[in-house]
């Protein structure tokens, strides 16, 4: 077999960019795909740093060439997705440990759209629950309405129902993040 990918899945605050950036100090044949994105960087952010950022029209365009192999649309206006050769050509089939991000609503897509690719991943869930969530957004520092600390916790016990279901390991992510990192090099060892 060639290469494969490893989806990284989690709920919110989780530790997933921890973990990602924990791997890429490992001596690890590592492959990072970056995201396309149809909205503008953030000023923390740099284009073909952290993501490609193009067009909504673009992005459109890409799709309905095929050039995806999972999008979706995120807050109901941008699009966020994976290209298949950033992970196939520039990955799999250069013998590579690949290791993408990609929330819930990606996966469910993928499987739906793309069955024939199952068997060439394997998915991790960083799973936290829902009273250390909260601690989590209540503490990060910005102001958050209860509105919106509710609808993430909603969507966070709702992802981690799916991940029992969809996912092949479920990671406890109230571990330390020496610990998490340790399981999942274990996972892909």
């Amino acid at each position: 077999m060639k290469g494969h990918i490893y989806f990284i899945m989690w709920v919110s605050w989780a530790g997933k960019w921890t973990l990602i950036d924990n791997i890429k100090n490992q001596n690890l044949n590592l492959h990072i795909p970056l995201s396309y994105k149809s909205r503008p960087a953030r000023d923390n952010e740099t284009h073909w740093v952290d993501s490609y950022f193009i067009s909504k029209d673009s992005f459109i365009d890409a799709i309905e060439a095929g050039e995806f192999l999972e999008y979706a649309v995120v807050h109901n206006s941008d699009y966020y997705g994976t290209k298949f050769e950033d992970v196939i050509e520039n990955g799999i089939e250069q013998w590579k440990v690949v290791m993408k991000e990609l929330d819930m609503n990606g996966f469910e897509k993928l499987l739906l759209e793309k069955p024939e690719f199952t068997g060439n991943y394997t998915t991790i869930f960083l799973d936290i629950p829902s009273s250390i969530l909260q601690d989590r957004l209540e503490t990060r520092g910005d102001r958050i309405t209860w509105e919106y600390l509710k609808n993430r916790i909603a969507s966070s016990i709702v992802e981690s129902k799916k991940a029992q279901e969809l996912c092949h390991h479920i990671i406890d992510a109230t571990q330390s993040p020496e610990d998490v990192l340790h399981e999942v090099l274990s996972i892909i060892k």
